[in-house]
C-alpha cells in the first residue's frame, strides 16, 4: 500500500515543516536536497542516521554540531561517553557500523533509525553484500526504521528482498519542483571526452551564459567518474597540478596508493563546506554520488558512464538522478544542467543466457547451502565454514552465492549478491542498449531532455568543449553558428570556438560562408586560399601603381613590367596582359599606340 503525502506549497525543506516527522518504512522523498536528514538530526528523537559513505557522514557531521560520526576509526568508549552525556543523541553512522552500535544501545525502543540513500544497499552489494545483509538483519531489532531516498530501489528488486516485505511505503509529492536538464553526449570513448573537457578548461575556454547582459563563466567543473584508475590517468595525461584538482574518492589504502602515484603532493580530498573555495577541477567516484552537498558558485557538472565495465556504468534512475542534485547554491546558474557522456551497446550478448546462468547459479547455491547445513560432523562442519569463508574472500560471490551467516550460525544464500548481479546486468546492458533507451530512462527519471531555452547556448558551448573535433568539423559548425547569428539569432557559441581556434574568425571574415563551404571546410584549402588572396592583393597594389587608369602601354612593355613584379615575389610566370583583368580586376582595352617614328603598334589602354 502506497501513501502519498502532499508537501505544502510554502515548504521548501522538510525541516521547515512544523509537525512533520519522517514516517516509518520506505520513504520516497521525491527530490534531492529537501532536508530529510536535517529533519532527522534536528527533531526530538534519539536517532541513528546511517549512510553508505564515510564522506557523506563527515560532510553532514561538519554541518551539524553536536552529532557524532561513527565509522571504523571511532572507539566504542567514545561512543558510550557520547551516549551518556548527550540528552538527545544523534549518531551519524556508516552502514557497516550499525551492528556495533546495536550492541552498545540498550534502550532500542526509544530510538529511531534513518537509513539514508538506501538504494546503495543494492548498488553496493557487488562488493560488500555481507555488510548490507548484516545491516538489514540488525535493523530488525529496531521498531522504527525509515529507509529514505529520492531514487528508491526499483520494485522488481525490492519485491525479492524479504527485509522490505509489508513495510509501509510513503511518497512525498512536491508542488514546486525545479526542472533538471540533461545534455546527452553519446561517445565511443567517454574517457577521451573527459580529457578534452579538462584540456579546454586548462586553456581558459569556459562555457558561459549572459544574465542581464553580464557574462558569467563556468570556471569550475565537477566530473563524476566511478573509477579511481581512470581519474588518475586523466590527471596524468592533462598534467593537472595539486592546486587545481580535488580528488574525492573513498579513503582506502588502495585508493591512497593510487593517488600517491601522481606524486607525494597529491592526496584524497574532501568536499568544501559552504563558503569555502572550490578548485577548478573536482573528480568524484561513487563516494560522492549521493547525499553530499557542493556549494560552488559556478561549477558545471559532467557525468562519465563507461559501459565497458559494470562498475563504471552509471545507473540513470538512481546514481545519475542523485548526482544532478548535488550543486546546492541557487546563485550557480549552471547547477540544473548535467552533461551526461556515455557509450552504448558495447557489443556483448544481451540475450537471456546471462539471466539463465544467474538463475542456475542461484539454484545450485540453494542446494549447496542446504547440504552444508545438514552436515552433522563437527570437524567437517568447521572445515566447511572455513572453506566457504576463504572461497568468498577470493571470489566475491562470482562463482557461488553461498556464505556462512555468523549471526544465525548457518549457511545461507546471498540474495543481495544475486540481485546485484541482476541489477548490474540491467544497468550495463539493458539500460544502454541504444540512445532511445537512454532517453527514455532519463525521461522516466524526471529529466528534461529536449533542451533548456535559457541555457540552450550554454549547452551548445558544452558541445564544443566536450568533443575532440577535426578542424573541418569545427569550421563547419562555426560557419553555421555565424550564419545563424547573421540571421539575427542570438548565439554565443562562436565565442568559445574562436577561443579554441583563433583562425576560425579570420577565415570566415576573409572568405565568407559560401567560399569556405566550396573549399570543403578543410584547413589546408583555406590556408592556400588565404595565401593566394594575400598574394593577389599585393600584386594588385603593385600593378595598379604601374598601370594607372588613363595610360596606354605597348603589349611587350606590359609583359616585361609584369614579369619584373612576379620576379620580386618569387613567382615563375610569364607576363600576360589579359591576366591583369582576369586575375586582378584591372580593366583594359586594346589600343594602337603611335611610336616616335610615326608607326603604330598594338598595346592596351587602362580604363
Amino acid at each position: 500500500m502506497v501513501e502519498t503525502i502532499k508537501v505544502p506549497a510554502n515548504v521548501n525543506f522538510l525541516n521547515e515543516w512544523a509537525g512533520f516527522e519522517l514516517p516509518r518504512g520506505i520513504v520516497n522523498k521525491g527530490i534531492t536536497g529537501c532536508g530529510a536528514t536535517t529533519l532527522a538530526i534536528e527533531d526530538e528523537h534519539k536517532t541513528i542516521i546511517c549512510s553508505p559513505r564515510i564522506n557523506l557522514i563527515k560532510n553532514k557531521c561538519q554541518q551539524h554540531k553536536g552529532t557524532l560520526a561513527v565509522y571504523g576509526d571511532v572507539r566504542n568508549g567514545d561512543i558510550e561517553d557520547y551516549l551518556r552525556n548527550s540528552p538527545k543523541p544523534k549518531l551519524l553512522a556508516t552502514y557497516d557500523s550499525i551492528p556495533r552500535l546495536n550492541g552498545l544501545i540498550k534502550d532500542k525502543p526509544d530510538w529511531r533509525v534513518v537509513v539514508d540513500e538506501y538504494q546503495y544497499l543494492l548498488i553496493d552489494s557487488g562488493f560488500k553484500s555481507e555488510t548490507e545483509i548484516a545491516l538489514l538483519e540488525t535493523l530488525r531489532d529496531f521498531s522504527y526504521v525509515t529507509y529514505i531516498s529520492a531514487t528508491p530501489i526499483a520494485d522488481k528488486y525490492m519485491r525479492q528482498m524479504d527485509w522490505f516485505k509489508d513495510l509501509p511505503y510513503t511518497v512525498l509529492e512536491w508542488s514546486n519542483v525545479e526542472q533538471r536538464f540533461v545534455k546527452r553526449v553519446q561517445s565511443k570513448n567517454p574517457i577521451n571526452n573527459a580529457i578534452e573537457i579538462v584540456r579546454n578548461y586548462q586553456k581558459g575556454i569556459y562555457p558561459f551564459i549572459l544574465i542581464d547582459g553580464e557574462k558569467i563563466e563556468s570556471k569550475e567543473c565537477v566530473i563524476f567518474l566511478n573509477s579511481v584508475t581512470n581519474i588518475i590517468n586523466i590527471i596524468r595525461q592533462t598534467g593537472l597540478q595539486t592546486e587545481d584538482v580535488n580528488i574525492v574518492v573513498a579513503s582506502t589504502i588502495e585508493n591512497e596508493q593510487l593517488v600517491k602515484k601522481l606524486g607525494l603532493d597529491y592526496g584524497i580530498g574532501v568536499i568544501p563546506l559552504k563558503g569555502e573555495p572550490h578548485k577548478k577541477f573536482t573528480f568524484c567516484t561513487s563516494t560522492a554520488f549521493a547525499g553530499c552537498d557542493f556549494y560552488s558558485t559556478c561549477a558545471s557538472t559532467f557525468v562519465i558512464s563507461d559501459n565497458k565495465k559494470a562498475y563504471t556504468s552509471i545507473d540513470i534512475a538512481t546514481e545519475l538522478a542523485q548526482i544532478a542534485g548535488r550543486q546546492r547554491l541557487e546563485c550557480n546558474p549552471f547547477r540544473n544542467t548535467t552533461t551526461f557522456i556515455y557509450n552504448v551497446d558495447v557489443g556483448e550478448s544481451r540475450d537471456d543466457s546471462y539471466k539463465a546462468a544467474l538463475d542456475e547459479k542461484w539454484q545450485k547455491s540453494v542446494k549447496n547451502a542446504n547440504y552444508k547445513n545438514n552436515i552433522t560432523d563437527k570437524d567437517l562442519k568447521e572445515e566447511s565454514i572455513k572453506e566457504v569463508i576463504d572461497f568468498q574472500k577470493l571470489n566475491k560471490f562470482s562463482k557461488s552465492y553461498v556464505f556462512y551467516d555468523e549471526m544465525n550460525q548457518q549457511f545461507s544464500v546471498n540474495k543481495m549478491a544475486y540481485l546485484n548481479d541482476c541489477f548490474s546486468y540491467d544497468v550495463q546492458k539493458e539500460n544502454y542498449l541504444d540512445g532511445i533507451k537512454v532517453r527514455k530512462q532519463l525521461e522516466d527519471s524526471g529529466f528534461h531532455v529536449s533542451g533548456n531555452e535559457v541555457h540552450s547556448d550554454y549547452e551548445e558551448q558544452l558541445e564544443c568543449i566536450i568533443r575532440k573535433e577535426s578542424f573541418a568539423d569545427r569550421m563547419k559548425r562555426y560557419c553555421e553558428y555565424r550564419k545563424n547569428k547573421e540571421a539575427c539569432m542570438f548565439v554565443l557559441v562562436d565565442e568559445v570556438m574562436e577561443h579554441q581556434c583563433e583562425d576560425l574568425k579570420l577565415y570566415y571574415d576573409s572568405l565568407g560562408y559560401e567560399r569556405i563551404k566550396a573549399l570543403g571546410y578543410k584547413e589546408l584549402n583555406l590556408k592556400n586560399e588565404m595565401m593566394n588572396r594575400r598574394e593577389t592583393y599585393h600584386l594588385y597594389k603593385e600593378f595598379r601603381a604601374i598601370f594607372p587608369v588613363g595610360i596606354k602601354m605597348l603589349t611587350d612593355m606590359i609583359k616585361l613590367k609584369m614579369e619584373e613584379v612576379y620576379a620580386r615575389y618569387g613567382i615563375r610566370q610569364k607576363g600576360v596582359a589579359s591576366h591583369l583583368e582576369k586575375r586582378f580586376g584591372i580593366r583594359i582595352k586594346p589600343a594602337k599606340i603611335t611610336l616616335a617614328d610615326g608607326s603604330r603598334k598594338g598595346g592596351y589602354e587602362f580604363i
